[in-house]
């Protein structure tokens, strides 16, 4: 017997996977806000969006267990609509309409117009970089480029989001300053490829010249950068990093591996002089430097050594 729902017409959106999802989850809420819905972040509702991760079979996993257990509810009657967007449905829509027919729609991951259109929203593109934010008051991440150009052999992220775009300067100076004035005091600039920021629009890799507008946005008091790849890398952010005392001395770059062999396997574009060259150039220029990394052990061809 079917019961009642609860939390009529409230829309509940659950993020799964990385800070690039709950970015996107973010920009989901605002529009929604904005179009009069009443929207929350993981709590109850008797509609859900779930936003899924399909980079790894963990996560690949996670989203397709949450997923079941949202049409599970659904079938109870607990939930009245299950939507699913985000990198797994863009990357197996096929599949899961095919496995999962119970979800009433699914969306990729640049569909955001047709997913607001099914929660009965309009896109409203005067809303730049409004959203609502999930994380603690003090910090929010500021997504500056969207998708990947490069090859990497063990990625999916180019078949998920698409070929890099970056953002204007001018629109995330804005987003940044409207951040500011809610309170937030760090940015953590993400994207699938901070290094290769402003290519596409500039004709030049352009970090170091966003890092200085974002740095005279008045509230702003650190700025942090994730997914910074190795090839190719601006060194004139280092040169800005040690002058700009809003840019922390931390990167987060993602390594991979040191041996030759699997770094031109994995498709990487560098090699273990060029790697060791760079972390040098990073510990003689910014000394003290924080720097986070992955590295991926098993790769296919790996020996032991």
């Amino acid at each position: 017997m079917r019961t009642k729902s609860l939390k009529k017409n409230k829309i509940n959106v659950i993020t799964l996977g990385c800070s690039k999802n709950t970015y996107d989850s973010e920009v989901l809420m605002g529009q929604l806000k904005a179009n009069g819905k009443e929207v929350a972040h993981e709590e109850e509702g008797n509609i859900v969006v779930i936003n899924t991760c399909g980079f790894i079979d963990n996560a690949k996993e996670e989203s397709v267990n949450t997923i079941l257990e949202y049409v599970d509810k659904k079938d109870q009657g607990l939930v009245d609509k299950v939507f699913v967007t985000g990198c797994l449905s863009e990357r197996y829509r096929p599949d899961l309409e095919k496995e999962i027919p119970d979800v009433d729609q699914y969306f990729g991951t640049t569909e955001l117009p047709l997913l607001l259109k099914a929660l009965g929203a309009d896109y409203k593109h005067e809303l730049l970089g409004e959203r609502l934010t999930t994380t603690p008051k003090n910090y929010a991440y500021l997504k500056i480029a969207e998708g990947c150009d490069r090859p990497c052999s063990f990625c999916a992220i180019p078949l998920m989001r698409g070929k890099h775009i970056s953002q204007p300067i001018e629109k995330l100076v804005k987003e940044a300053e409207g951040l500011a004035k809610k309170g937030v005091k760090e940015l953590i600039l993400i994207a699938q490829d901070l290094t290769y920021y402003g290519l596409d629009l500039y004709k030049k890799r352009n970090l170091a010249e966003l890092l200085e507008n974002l740095a005279k946005v008045e509230g702003i008091e650190w700025i942090r950068l994730h997914y910074a790849f190795p090839s190719g890398f601006p060194m004139d952010v280092l040169d800005l990093m040690k002058r700009e005392p809003k840019i922390c001395n931390y990167i987060d770059i993602p390594l991979q591996h040191i041996s030759d062999d699997i770094l031109k396997s994995m498709k990487r574009g560098t090699t273990k002089e060029k790697t060791t060259k760079l972390l040098q150039e990073f510990r003689e220029r910014v000394p003290g430097m924080a720097i986070r990394t992955t590295l991926i052990v098993g790769y296919p061809g790996e020996t032991q050594e």
